[in-house]
């Protein structure tokens, strides 16, 4: 799959892309179908949805890219706030000359593309949000341990609680050595950003046709987030992946690209 780095905000960006390669720093071409932009987890990085990508190429324009501080675009931290990322976002896609895309984040991306479409209504014209969330609060446990790891003083555990029982060993393999891709300081700055973090209450200004994706094996609490942005959001739709857990773009790549595809068939009518 084509991949190219663009300088956004003065930061060296990592991309992947679908049809043919183009110059440095000249965008690739997105005429095909929608331009669909990815947008990775706290931990992740756009490989996650290279799958993804390739199913949606023959009528779309997909493409994703690494967030500062994440696997190959340059930065050594998270950016530090959630509205940050989504000016982040936004610079990325202007950077690019897109000016009408739809936004499709996976956990933390989802929060991120729920932040540009309230900040931009113009530019979104659907949102997916893939196990994602409206509002977040970081358990202390959970912001120590990374602190910990942050300073070297514990190890960098694999959480096998992400995944479905279905998932395969080679599946959450191919996730956890992507996930060590990024510097454990980005994950960590990415949790205190999210902790505190809310838009439950913007949820009915969100303008654009959006679908709500969730495993059916993720964890109680994005099940219910899942159920509160279908409920609040207008008109949105809520899907639910069977043998699925939070690493949907891994875990059900040809599930998730159904749904996708019908959504984006939804937008053209």
């Amino acid at each position: 799959m084509p991949q190219k780095y663009v300088r956004v905000d003065g930061v060296a960006t990592f991309v992947h892309h679908v049809g043919p390669t183009t110059l440095p720093e000249r965008p690739p071409v997105l005429a095909r179908g929608e331009t669909v932009v990815c947008l990775h987890g706290a931990s992740e990085n756009s490989a996650v949805f290279v799958d993804l990508l390739s199913r949606l190429e023959s009528a779309h324009s997909p493409l994703a890219f690494d967030r500062p501080g994440h696997a190959r675009s340059g930065g050594l931290d998270a950016l530090p706030s959630v509205a940050r990322m989504g000016e982040f976002t936004r610079a990325f896609c202007a950077a690019f000359g897109i000016e009408r895309c739809v936004l499709l984040g996976a956990s933390m991306g989802g929060v991120v593309a729920l932040e540009a479409a309230l900040a931009q209504p113009a530019l979104v014209r659907g949102l997916v949000l893939v196990a994602s969330r409206a509002s977040g609060a970081v358990r202390p446990a959970l912001l120590e341990a990374l602190r910990l790891i942050t300073e070297g003083k514990a190890r960098r555990e694999f959480d096998r609680a992400a995944w479905s029982p279905a998932a395969t060993p080679d599946v959450m393999r191919r996730g956890f050595i992507e996930d060590l891709k990024t510097d454990p300081r980005v994950l960590y700055g990415n949790m205190r950003a999210l902790d505190g973090w809310s838009r439950e209450a913007d949820l009915a200004r969100v303008a654009c046709p959006t679908l709500v994706v969730v495993g059916e094996d993720d964890a109680e609490d994005v099940r219910a987030q899942a159920e509160l942005l279908a409920s609040r959001i207008p008109g949105a739709r809520k899907v639910v992946i069977p043998k699925c857990g939070h690493r949907v773009a891994l875990e059900q790549p040809e599930a998730l690209a159904t749904e996708v595809t019908s959504f984006l068939a939804g937008l053209a009518r």
